[in-house]
């Protein structure tokens, strides 16, 4: 029943969030934040000393991905221009472009990995158990409503 009730939440918060255009990605972006932020702490019934140190974690953690992410699309928007022509490619480019994507790669994994280590300071196995069962569960709804709203909008593609 409660898996219902988040779904159903989910699927009213994220509807909202792209049927209003609230501004920007960033903005969106912050909004379905907010209402994970809610759900994680129903989810795993953190008390108030669990939850502030569970996301000063969390939001470190965030934080950190965010960076590495935008740094990558950066580069991923470098990829393109460098595609476009292949006669002008320089290879030079992308290979230093290449390796700085690939370390980008291994400090992501070593912030996750900081992350789920000092996951176990702040929750108890069960409720970390928790915590990733909810991660990879609310990613999938995301995901799920993500393409609903693609295939409304793009009915023939």
């Amino acid at each position: 029943m409660k898996r219902l009730i988040l779904i159903a939440m989910l699927f009213v918060i994220t509807q909202a969030l792209f049927a209003q255009r609230w501004g920007p990605r960033e903005e969106r972006l912050k909004r379905l934040e907010e209402f994970k932020k809610i759900k994680l702490i129903e989810t795993l019934d953190l008390s108030g000393e669990e939850s502030i140190k569970f996301f000063t974690l969390y939001n470190e953690h965030q934080k950190k991905v965010m960076s590495i992410q935008r740094e990558r699309e950066k580069i991923f928007d470098q990829f393109e221009r460098l595609t476009k022509n292949e006669s002008k490619f320089n290879e030079k480019r992308f290979e230093e472009l290449e390796k700085r994507l690939n370390e980008l790669e291994q400090e992501l994994f070593r912030n996750r990995q900081e992350f789920h280590a000092n996951l176990k300071n702040i929750l108890n196995p069960f409720k970390a158990a928790k915590f990733y069962v909810f991660e990879r569960e609310f990613m999938r709804e995301v995901n799920r409503l993500l393409m609903m709203k693609k295939n409304r909008d793009n009915p023939l593609d």
